[in-house]
């Protein structure tokens, strides 16, 4: 103790003399050097009330060196004891400490260089003893706070000395827990009688939040999962004698920490170590400029720039980076650090030109053309202030169709080639066009009224056939089911739903069997939701001399997209209409073919069969309706002529023969056309007899196409269509 007197002695008149010595005690005294100072009232009461220091109390602390302050009352002084780097000196070297050094740091800056810190402070947080208590020595208590909570055992003189033998690097440690136990505290006090107490000992940080740069080594501590168990059992033992009261109190803390410390070592901070721009793709016009902004980092770097460009021909760049562009192409900008040549960004820079071709627009992009026939396609060069709008046209088959200079295109042989308009002032932009030659004595194209079929189980439908082009040679059809369990098919297109399910039928050109058309057919036990179905049921009774028949018919009804179908039949009478858009416009092909077909029988037997009418339209209807009726009346107009909407020939299906007038019921091509007309799918649809059913006067000239299958019942059962499907033919 007469050391530490005579120690301290020294150093208050060294502070009262204006000198602020380092001082390092003995490792003997503590595992970390300390200085012991005998001070007056006033300083001692500084270094409990220091600006950015936490109060200096008597305390237990857990470091890896227990140290217990003792103060004892001696008149005016008191001997204080604080180890180097603990400025509040509750007995450890950690954050708060730093964080008292980099607020006394920043305050004499602004003072005028007056410390914050007691005299004591001062000469405890110059851990590096270089004369200063600055922010390399809050780094420096940072670095030890982290060493030592990762089990480091050095004092924080030998730490520091152990770190001016390493070489600069970026480390990273993660320390296992560490367990710090600090055991008993005993203190006994002899005074007059008091009350026992018992209570426990509160430490009081202050946490300052100023903080100064530090220049050249950044220490972090990285929180990670910890434990901290703390038993803290307080037993006080009370003896009252007459003068004298004894307190006794025990108090043990364990704490468990894991830390991770990264320090990290900045390199040039006036060298560039990357380089950010605004943009890395810049598109040009010819003659136009452009700019992509530079940010060289670190901010404090030489930001002087070197700009460069890959082809100069296509652009070039000034040393502001300016970019302007010179022909049309690609070219890469680079911008590089003067100060670190190997730090450089890319631009990529394309150039174009709008005065020259860059698309260009068809009217047509599939021609179709017959051999000897030829079409165009109408060409726009883009953009429209283009300067040179040539074309150069080419063929991939001459073979087969060539183009000439303007691009007309001449077909010249069946089958198909591509034929290609280029730019003259740009050849790499160019359009195509895919060109077919058919021979117009072949089928080449097959169309359909429906492609698509929803029959009920016991049902038929049919969809017209159209065979391009119409100058086909041979437009025969062959008919193919790919279930023909599921829905058949006959030789006229007629499909008949047989069993539940879904299938193809195929219509394919005998001549061509490479041209074909498909109908998804799908059969229902039950009628679509969407249609409008109407069951009729018809009782015929059939009397001899020995017995009476009757025979009950139930006959669906469905109304498809405008029309009425009965049994898959399509029925147009006087009860039953067809819209204005009806979407016929031509006689049907299967009923055309057919006809041919009994026509060239006909003629084999010298008679001779010919089709005065065929099919009507709307307004066609309409016209020869209207006169009818200025010339007859409008009663005696529809025995005979039908109302628009209610014509047969609107369907495509319906056909006038030679003379359309009586005389033609006493001609040999009647009785032969009575006879034989059925068997190829034509009935006669107006027969004498049958006007009450029918709606109309007897018209041997008019023939109804309803396939061979059909027409055959219908002939066989020696009923008009109406009575055989069971329904009226009357004007509501």
């Amino acid at each position: 103790m007469r050391a530490k007197r005579l120690i301290a002695s020294v150093l208050s008149f060294a502070l009262c003399a204006g000198a602020m010595p380092v001082v390092t005690a003995s490792a003997e005294e503590s595992v970390s050097a300390a200085v012991t100072m005998g001070v007056n009232s006033g300083i001692a009461a500084d270094a409990a009330n220091n600006v950015g220091a936490a109060a200096v109390t008597t305390t237990t602390a857990a470091t890896a060196s227990p140290k217990v302050t003792t103060t004892t009352a001696t008149g005016n002084e008191s001997v204080v004891t604080i180890r180097i780097g603990d400025l509040n000196n509750d007995g450890n070297i950690d954050a708060i400490d730093a964080s008292a050094i980099l607020a006394a740091y920043a305050a004499s800056a602004t003072n005028g260089g007056a410390s914050t810190l007691s005299a004591m402070q001062t000469i405890a947080a110059d851990v590096n003893k270089d004369g200063n208590a600055d922010a390399v020595d809050a780094s420096n208590v940072l670095a030890y706070y982290a060493y030592s909570a990762t089990n480091g055992t050095l004092s924080i003189e030998d730490y520091l000395n152990s770190l001016k033998k390493q070489s600069p690097a970026t480390t990273t440690t993660t320390a296992k827990p560490v367990t710090t136990t600090t055991t008993k505290v005993t203190t006994t006090t002899t005074a007059k009688p008091v009350s026992s107490t018992t209570s426990s000992a509160t430490a009081v940080s202050s946490t300052s939040t100023t903080q100064a740069p530090v220049p050249t080594t950044t220490s972090s501590v990285q929180p990670v999962p910890s434990t901290t168990t703390t038993t803290a059992p307080v037993t006080t033992t009370t003896t009252q004698p007459s003068s004298t009261s004894t307190t006794t109190t025990s108090a043990t803390t364990t704490t468990t920490t894991t830390v991770t410390l990264t320090t990290t070592t900045t390199g040039d901070p006036y060298k560039v170590a990357s380089i950010k721009l605004s943009k890395t793709e810049i598109e040009l016009s010819v003659g136009a400029g452009d700019i992509s902004y530079v940010t060289m980092l670190p901010a404090t770097a030489d930001k002087r720039e070197i700009w460069s460009c890959s082809d100069e021909s296509v652009a070039v760049v000034d040393n502001e980076g300016w970019i302007v562009g010179k022909a049309e192409g690609i070219c890469v900008v680079t911008v590089t650090s003067l100060s670190n040549p190997a730090v450089k960004a890319d631009i990529k820079v394309t150039v174009r030109d709008p005065n020259k071709v860059n698309a260009i627009r068809l009217t047509k992009t599939d021609i179709r053309i017959p051999i000897g026939g030829g079409d165009i396609s109408y060409v726009t060069m883009l953009p429209a202030n283009a300067t040179n709008k040539a074309e150069i046209w080419t063929s991939s088959d001459s073979s087969i169709a060539s183009v000439n200079s303007e691009g007309w295109i001449t077909g010249l042989k069946e089958g198909t080639c591509v034929v290609t308009v280029s730019s003259k002032a740009n050849p790499e932009v160019k359009a195509t066009i895919n060109v077919t030659v058919t021979d117009p004595t072949k089928v080449s194209e097959i169309k359909l009224s429906k492609y698509e079929m929803d029959l009920i189980i016991g049902t038929s439908d049919i969809s017209y056939v159209t065979m391009l082009p119409k100058t086909a040679a041979n437009v025969d059809e062959v008919w193919t089911s790919s279930n023909p369990a599921i829905a058949s098919v006959d030789n006229w297109g007629n499909v008949y739903g047989l069993s539940e399910g879904s299938c193809v039928v195929s219509v394919i050109s005998k001549a061509n069997p490479s041209v074909k058309a498909d109908i998804k057919v799908t059969v229902r036990k039950k009628p679509l939701p969407t249609t409008t179905t109407t069951t009729t049921t018809t009782t015929t009774t059939t009397t001899s001399a020995t017995a009476t028949t009757t025979v009950t018919t139930t006959h669906l009804i469905q109304n498809i997209n405008g029309a009425t179908y009965v049994d898959g039949i399509l029925i147009v009478n006087k009860t039953y209409g067809l819209s204005k858009d009806y979407s016929a416009s031509a006689l049907n092909g299967n009923a055309v073919a057919q006809f041919e077909l009994m026509k060239k029988e006909a003629e084999k037997v010298g008679l001779t069969l010919t089709c005065s009418s065929g099919f009507r339209s709307y307004a066609d209807q309409e016209r020869i309706y209207n006169n009818y009726v200025a010339i007859n009346g409008i009663l005696k107009a529809d025995t005979f002529s039908a109302r628009p909407g209610h014509s047969e020939h609107q369907t495509g299906l319906a056909i006038d023969l030679n003379t359309i007038d009586m005389s033609f019921a006493n001609t040999p091509e009647y009785e032969w056309l009575e006879k034989n007309a059925h068997k190829f799918g034509f009935i006669i649809r107006y027969p004498k007899g049958k006007e009450a059913y029918t709606g109309y006067s007897y018209e041997p000239w008019h023939i109804r196409f309803l396939g061979a299958a059909t027409a055959t019942a219908v002939y066989n059962s020696g009923l008009c269509l109406e009575e055989y499907l069971g329904i009226t033919s009357a004007y509501k």
